[in-house]
């Protein structure tokens, strides 16, 4: 071969080896090197439209059809309302006069009584309405009351004063006899007292009269008058004390004494004393009127056991007694 062929032979060559080292450089780079992590993109959230209600209709039965509306007329007012007449009304003591056409009449100024003879100690019938005017059939002698046509009057006839109205044309009004008088009713009799109830006998021998409260607050302190229904003092009387489980006897009520000493000799009539101590004892206290021998052992109640309350405030308790036999 010729140099020129030679020449091109060695270009082909390096061409080839720069195509091939090229190729072989770009394959082997791109094993090399590791692929990076693809990104995911995120979600996109889309809201759902709410469900659609759903009406349950009866199976068969189809719906109504809506109302149709309709126009109601209006009833046109008339330019001026016809009143409607009231209704008559009758009074129960009154009664309408008759038709006057001439004649004998009378009008009453007043609301006039219509009796059933000329005087006021006749009974009433009825009356007249101040204005009314009703004829006249008769009078008494001296033309002080009119008879008149009455529908509630013995025979149809009624009689009203002639004072209270303007009378037409009396002059030959006849004179008529007036009836009977009415006899008036015997007086009712008073009541007979009847006698009074027995007097229920009280359960006790002694009841409790007067009872207070008084001050004092150095002594706890039962004083006291007894007396009978007629307010003389009663002697030898036990009074009891009693608070929770104490209990004490009073010296006999008076100047009877009591013991050898004869405690209590100097007291008023029908008076008794408990002294209890020289410092208030507050408690709810029962005072009884008892029978006793010895001021320990009761041998009767003689009164109901009344409570009395004794306080800090109130120590010294008043108590009177009513023998009732």
């Amino acid at each position: 071969m010729s140099r020129r062929q030679w020449a091109l032979v060695a270009v082909l060559i390096l061409v080839n080896y720069i195509v091939f080292a090229s190729l072989f450089n770009v394959v082997f780079s791109n094993r090399s090197r590791p692929a990076g992590p693809t990104r995911t993109p995120l979600p996109t959230f889309t809201l759902a439209p709410p469900p659609t209600p759903v009406v349950l209709a009866p199976t068969n039965t189809p719906a109504p059809p809506p109302p149709t509306p309709t126009s109601t007329p209006v009833p046109a007012m008339p330019d001026t309302p016809t009143p409607e007449p009231a209704a008559p009304t009758e009074s129960p003591t009154t009664e309408s006069p008759p038709t006057v056409s001439g004649g004998p009449s009378v009008t009453v100024d007043v609301n006039l009584n219509v009796r059933t003879g000329p005087g006021t100690n006749y009974d009433r019938v009825g009356s007249l309405a101040a204005g009314s005017t009703v004829a006249i059939v008769g009078r008494n002698a001296d033309s002080s009351w009119w008879q008149i046509p009455y529908i509630g009057g013995p025979d149809g006839k009624a009689w009203i004063s002639a004072g209270y109205g303007t009378a037409r044309n009396t002059d030959d009004v006849p004179v008529v006899e007036a009836p009977p008088t009415p006899t008036p009713a015997a007086p009712t009799p008073p009541p007979t007292p009847s006698s009074p109830p027995p007097t229920q006998q009280p359960a006790y021998q002694y009841t409790p009269t007067g009872w207070y409260g008084d001050t004092n607050y150095g002594l706890t302190r039962f004083i006291g008058e007894i007396k009978d229904t007629a307010g003389n003092p009663v002697n030898g009387v036990f009074v009891r004390a009693v608070c929770g489980t104490f209990s004490t006897i009073s010296y006999p009520s008076g100047p009877v004494g009591w013991g050898p000493l004869g405690e209590s000799s100097d007291w008023p009539p029908g008076f008794y004393d408990i002294t209890i101590d020289s410092k208030p004892v507050p408690c709810l206290w029962t005072l009884q009127i008892v029978d006793t021998d010895d001021r320990v052992t009761v041998k009767a109640e003689l009164s109901a056991a009344v409570p009395v309350e004794v306080t800090v405030e109130q120590s010294v308790i008043q108590a009177n007694w009513q023998k009732n036999w």
